[in-house]
């Protein structure tokens, strides 16, 4: 009997993968320290800190779903609490560089195996923060566009795998256009127009 399950163990072994993935880290140009579950050049890998135990929660009726601000249903997941609170939904935003700072809010705090990435208007975010037994987050995303975005934040685990998903505020960023005329000087006070010249008129005893 031995010796038939040794082969049979042996088979379930390959196909047991490792129950842990990797997340990175780097520093980018700008200096900003960067984290991704995607490996690259320079990277180093980041030690991860045992996943939090959620206990379950009952599933609410359809009818009793809690909705946001846009009167979506709140997607369940492992975190009784997702949610950007600042800015507020229908926001106006003032940045000239594009950059645009969220503050995101998670109960139970942020699991270390986890990742917080940004969804801007549809499209996940390459790089994201990793869990370090906080329950507030601050995300910066640099050099959005002007105009309206819709924005969610987002918990992926080490393998990018998207666990769950906050209910999405839209905010509206304001920026300087690089094709707006410049308007250099157009705050200095206008110039008082040059007196008349005087007719020439002739010196006294000039014979003139």
């Amino acid at each position: 009997m031995l010796r038939l399950l040794l082969p049979l163990l042996c088979a379930l072994g390959l196909f047991i993968g490792p129950a842990s993935a990797q997340i990175y880290s780097w520093t980018d140009a700008e200096g900003h320290r960067v984290y991704s579950d995607q490996p690259r050049d320079g990277a180093s890998p980041v030690e991860l800190k045992p996943t939090n135990v959620v206990p379950p929660t009952p599933t609410p009726r359809t009818s009793e779903r809690n909705q946001n601000s846009n009167n979506q249903p709140v997607s369940g997941g492992v975190y009784q609490e997702l949610s950007i609170t600042s800015p507020a939904h229908d926001s106006a935003i003032r940045s000239n560089e594009g950059d645009l700072t969220l503050t995101v809010q998670t109960d139970p705090p942020l699991s270390g195996s986890h990742l917080l990435k940004l969804s801007i208007d549809g499209v996940l975010s390459q790089t994201g923060m990793p869990g370090t037994g906080a329950a507030v987050h601050q995300l910066i995303a640099h050099n959005i566009d002007r105009g309206s975005h819709e924005i969610a934040a987002v918990v992926v685990d080490a393998r990018g795998t998207e666990l769950q998903r906050s209910p999405s505020i839209t905010v509206h960023l304001q920026r300087t256009s690089l094709n707006q005329p410049s308007r250099g000087g157009a705050n200095q006070a206008p110039r008082a127009p040059a007196a008349p010249r005087a007719p020439n008129v002739p010196r006294p005893g000039s014979g003139g």
